[in-house]
């Protein structure tokens, strides 16, 4: 029988670990279950629906970058201390219409 790995949020395999949580409804949690793999995070509805506008989204890469196992694994982009917005902010800055439309002209 293997030893399951004990950590502060429980000790079930099947437990997801919290990573980052960038904003309302965008998150990352860790598998443990499944070796080195990530999944999506919506931290107020508790399931796996991240969502949210670009600025939250953006939030959460520059945790993942700031992450020490992003040192580990892409040592050449790693950022200590990044510049978030925080949980409950509101958004820097949104995009427009415009902008969105300039951005996906070829997928319309």
């Amino acid at each position: 029988m293997t030893d399951v790995p004990s950590h502060k949020y429980g000790t079930h395999l099947m437990d997801e670990i919290p990573v980052a949580d960038a904003a309302k409804r965008c998150g990352v949690r860790h598998s443990p279950w499944m070796g080195d793999w990530f999944a999506s995070w919506s931290p107020r509805n508790s399931n796996n629906h991240a969502e949210g506008p670009w600025d939250h989204w953006v939030d959460l890469a520059l945790m993942i970058l700031g992450d020490p196992m992003t040192e580990i694994v892409r040592p050449e982009v790693y950022r200590p201390d990044p510049p978030t917005q925080g949980f409950y902010s509101e958004i820097n800055r949104g995009l427009t219409a415009d902008e969105l439309s300039n951005r996906f002209k070829e997928s319309i």
